[in-house]
């Protein structure tokens, strides 16, 4: 049986920008619309310290558990769901047109026995996004599951998904 953890956060930042004609809105848009090149080696080491250390989510100590390792995988899925937040302009685990993670795992072919997802927006850096979900009492057991082998993240503007799971 599959165990799916699911967790989402918004924290909205609002920007306001004029544009002197529709040209310009629809090269900003394909601009912003492209995947943003993240550091993945900055976010797995955050997570991956955090892990070795143990932490308290909201009123629950997490003891430290082992290191994950970065998926590309799951880099994909993630970056495939920020990509349709981001185009679609919704903010959830399920896309308006029914898509889950589980759904999202199928595609990239990432056979899992556990997985887990968190989403955030708003956020311009690897270290706000991960300081962002350890306040989260949910997105911080996510990343302290010692049951979770793997994660991979995307960030496509500022809609971030960080995936995590452990293959079968």
């Amino acid at each position: 049986m599959r165990n799916l953890l699911c967790v989402g956060i918004a924290t909205i930042l609002l920007g306001l920008s004029a544009c002197s004609s529709d040209e310009t809105v629809i090269i900003e848009e394909e601009i912003i619309s492209q995947p943003i090149k993240i550091e993945a080696q900055v976010l797995l080491n955050l997570v991956n310290d955090v892990r070795a250390a143990g932490t308290t989510c909201g009123d629950t100590y997490y003891p430290p558990v082992n290191a994950v390792s970065w998926s590309i995988k799951l880099e994909e899925a993630a970056t495939n769901h920020s990509a349709d937040m981001y185009k679609n302009d919704f903010f959830s685990h399920e896309s308006p047109k029914g898509s889950t993670l589980s759904t999202r795992l199928q595609n990239v072919e990432y056979n899992y026995s556990t997985a887990g997802e968190n989403i955030a927006y708003g956020h311009t850096s690897e270290q706000q996004v991960i300081e962002a979900w350890l306040k989260s009492q949910g997105h911080c057991a996510n990343i302290m599951n010692g049951s979770f082998k793997e994660m991979g993240v995307g960030r496509v503007g500022n809609y971030w998904t960080q995936n995590f799971g452990t293959q079968r």
